[in-house]
């Protein structure tokens, strides 16, 4: 069967599809309510995400494994992405590789150390750290205030007088017997406090066993618990209050340009934001609530799940992945988009995070180059077009038509190559007809110069896009790469709020509907907009002209000097009207016959 008689033999039930390539390689896994439905919206084009059509393109079969349950589809859909880590899947680090700090409690000499596999074996495991850097500066710090154990236990069975690390304050060497079990438990008992983000806790425990250690004379050891609560107390300065209520929860934001972008886990505990988490991901097709379900399952499957989390967008299967999560922290958890309140600005600042943290890594240049890579496949274009030009159009009514071209050179705007132009054929307000004379206009400045664009863009419709393939092929350069960008002004007639603009393309029925952030329809927008500000505003300068057209303009023998001579010497032109003959005539290079008609048309006006 081919991929549509497999699609239509596929059951009406909940489960999880795997799209295969011809060499049987699994592309990509996604899970549905209703496998048949789903699936379906896939080769029938009414699913409008860019790399859709790709994934179309290259699958070549369909598998499903049916559950019973959308989160037995959750489950199952997390387990094979690991397993066959899909081309068109978000490329999350698989959780093997996430970097944990792990502590044993019920060792006699707990120790922390790095992991990337979290075992269900007892101990306590914090992260996932989107860095070995983080990770290690994490441990580093745990050492220099909590005097646990570095070395293993072979070294530490072995020993028999104290390492450097005590002497530097940063052990408190078991291995020799400096330290009781006791003492040592409440070490490693105030460090996984500290980890767990309960530091007003830690801060009246250590407060009250330095007062104790005072009172019983043990200087030194009071002495360390004051540089504790020193460092405590800078942490909670540095630390910003996000909830006055001080709850626990995680604060999920994401930033993406087309198919790359940023999650942001920020975690509150007892009201103070701490560090962030970050997870980068390319080559992502889903939308924004399929990319966190993705990768809240993934890393809740790793970590403790709190009571509460907060997302910029949910996935349709929400309440199963609540449920999930649920299950796995042994209580209700709530997952929620906030409306109002501290919550939506800790999401705001989540957000803020992921998208300061993008640009950062993501330069203007590799941005712009992957935005005009992104134009040159969509197009069909075979190199990214260098120099782009984009016409636009303005009037009033009818009145004063002027056009603009604007050119942008490797994704830059070039203006000493913009044009204005005033439209010298056309009447009244005919956007097609205008479109038809100022690219004629351009094309054959083109033809006599040599001087071709990579892409033409014109600010319009079908309309506007056919007007300029009639231009293009009355001069014999239908091979010119011409689209246009429409404004989604049907859609949103309809109430669809959240629709975007469209690229029409030549030979193509259906325009090409990118996501909002796509960079390249960011930066075709850009252009477009460029185009729109220069035409309007050349029609505002010259709509400014016809205004202040006077009475003295329609004199025969008055230019601009003669003008400005009369209007300076009488400082308005209600000082000239009321002016006589005799006085006009006194104005240099004025006349008495030419001041007798000035007076005449005044009057007449």
């Amino acid at each position: 069967m081919d991929l549509q008689e497999q699609v239509e033999a596929l059951p009406l039930v909940p489960g999880v599809y795997l799209f295969k390539d011809s060499r049987g390689q699994v592309i990509y896994v996604g899970k549905a309510n209703n496998l048949r439905v789903r699936v379906r919206q896939y080769l029938g084009g009414h699913d409008e995400r860019y790399m859709v059509r790709y994934l179309v393109a290259a699958a070549a079969s369909v598998d499903v494994v049916p559950v019973s349950s959308e989160r037995e589809a959750l489950l199952m859909e997390s387990t094979l992405i690991k397993q066959h880590h899909p081309r068109y899947n978000t490329k999350w680090r698989d959780d093997k590789n996430f970097l944990h700090l792990r502590l044993d409690p019920t060792s006699e000499w707990p120790r922390f150390t790095l992991v990337r596999r979290v075992r269900d074996d007892g101990a306590r495991y914090f992260g996932p750290y989107h860095s070995a850097t983080t990770a290690r500066r994490t441990l580093s710090f745990l050492s220099r205030n909590f005097a646990l154990r570095t070395c293993t236990d072979k070294a530490l069975a072995a020993r028999r007088r104290p390492c450097v690390l005590f002497q530097l304050h940063r052990c408190s060497a078991p291995c020799v017997g400096k330290v009781s079990k006791e003492d040592y438990s409440t070490i490693a008992s105030d460090a996984l406090l500290f980890l767990s983000g309960k530091n007003k806790e830690l801060l009246r425990r250590t407060s009250e066993r330095m007062t104790s250690f005072a009172e019983e004379e043990r200087f030194e050891e009071a002495a360390r618990l004051r540089d504790l609560l020193r460092m405590l107390e800078g942490a909670l300065d540095r630390q910003s209050v996000v909830d006055t209520r001080l709850g626990d929860r995680d604060v999920w934001g994401l930033y993406r340009e087309g198919d790359r972008g940023v999650v942001v886990c920020l975690p509150v505990r007892e009201g103070l934001a701490r560090d962030p988490q970050l997870f980068p991901f390319d080559g992502e097709i889903g939308e924004a609530g399929e990319i966190l379900s993705s990768l809240l399952n993934a890393v809740y499957d790793q970590v403790p799940v709190p009571p509460e989390i907060l997302a910029s967008s949910l996935p349709d299967a929400a309440e199963a992945l609540a449920e999930l999560l649920s299950e796995r922290r042994g209580s209700k958890v709530e997952l929620r988009i906030p409306q109002r309140g501290e919550k939506v600005r800790v999401l705001q600042i989540a957000e803020e995070s992921a998208k300061a943290h993008f640009l950062l890594n993501n330069s203007e240049e590799e941005r712009v180059t992957r935005a005009l890579e992104g134009i040159a496949e969509i197009v069909g274009l075979p190199a990214p077009p260098t120099r782009i030009e984009c016409y636009d159009n303005s009037n009033l009514l009818g009145e004063d038509p002027v056009a603009s071209q604007v050119v942008f050179i490797d994704g830059r705007p070039d203006r000493s190559e913009y044009r204005r132009y005033k439209v010298k054929t056309v009447v009244g307000a005919d956007d097609y007809a205008t479109m038809r004379e100022i690219l004629g206009r351009r094309m054959k400045r083109a033809l006599a110069e040599g001087d071709f664009p990579d892409l033409l863009v014109v600010d319009g419709g079908r309309g506007q896009l056919s007007a300029a393939e009639d231009v293009l092929a009355e001069l014999g350069l239908g091979d010119q790469p011409v689209i246009g960008i429409s404004k989604p002004r049907t859609e949103r007639r309809r109430g669809e709020w959240d629709a975007v603009d469209k690229l029409i393309l030549r030979g193509q029925p259906e325009p090409v509907v990118l996501r909002h952030d796509h960079p390249s329809l960011r930066l075709l927008q850009h252009i477009r907009d460029e185009a729109h500000r220069e035409a309007v505003g050349f029609h505002r300068k010259q709509r400014s002209k016809s205004k202040l057209h006077s009475a003295l303009d329609d004199v025969p023998g008055i230019g601009p000097t003669r003008r400005k001579a009369l209007l300076t010497h009488f400082g308005s032109m209600t000082g000239l009207k009321k002016a006589t003959t005799a006085q006009i005539a006194e104005v240099p290079g004025i006349g008495a016959a030419l001041a007798e008609i000035i007076a005449e048309k005044l009057a007449a006006s």
